[in-house]
């Protein structure tokens, strides 16, 4: 099997938990505390990151700039994310819908990096939002 393949297998056992203990702090505390303790939680990874790296911090502007917008983007989704959970939203809806942000994603590609699809991830794009819209009712 592929290197990403093991990868995405790490995904589901950390994003697993995640979710469900995104829920159970969401109905504790507000979703701006759980912004913060969430970041915070963040930091030991972090550390490791850097250590393992020696400390050296990357040097291409242009990745520095996707890095950091893409975490900009990530803590606001996951404010989001937390607030659906306080505001009373069932776990298993609240994160399988977001759990369809790669439909955006496509239609990003498609516009802005001229990717194409073929026939059958056409239709298979068209389930799955289909599938978001039977799941949220």
């Amino acid at each position: 099997m592929s290197g990403w393949f093991w990868w995405l297998l790490f995904c589901f056992a950390c994003w697993g938990p995640y979710a469900l203990l995104s829920k159970l702090g969401s109905n504790e505390i507000s979703a701006g505390g759980m912004q913060v303790l969430f970041t915070l939680g963040s930091v030991p990874i972090v550390l490791a990151v850097l250590a393992r790296r020696g400390f050296k911090l990357e040097k291409n502007r242009m990745g520095i700039f996707y890095g950091l917008t893409a975490g900009v983007f990530s803590a606001a989704g996951s404010l989001g994310f937390f607030a659906a959970f306080r505001s009373g939203g069932n776990a298993s809806v609240i994160t399988t819908a977001t759990g369809m942000y790669p439909v955006v994603t496509v239609l990003v590609a498609l516009a802005f990096l001229r990717e194409r699809l073929t026939w059958v991830q056409v239709v298979g794009l068209g389930f799955a939002t289909a599938a978001f819209f039977i799941f949220s009712h």
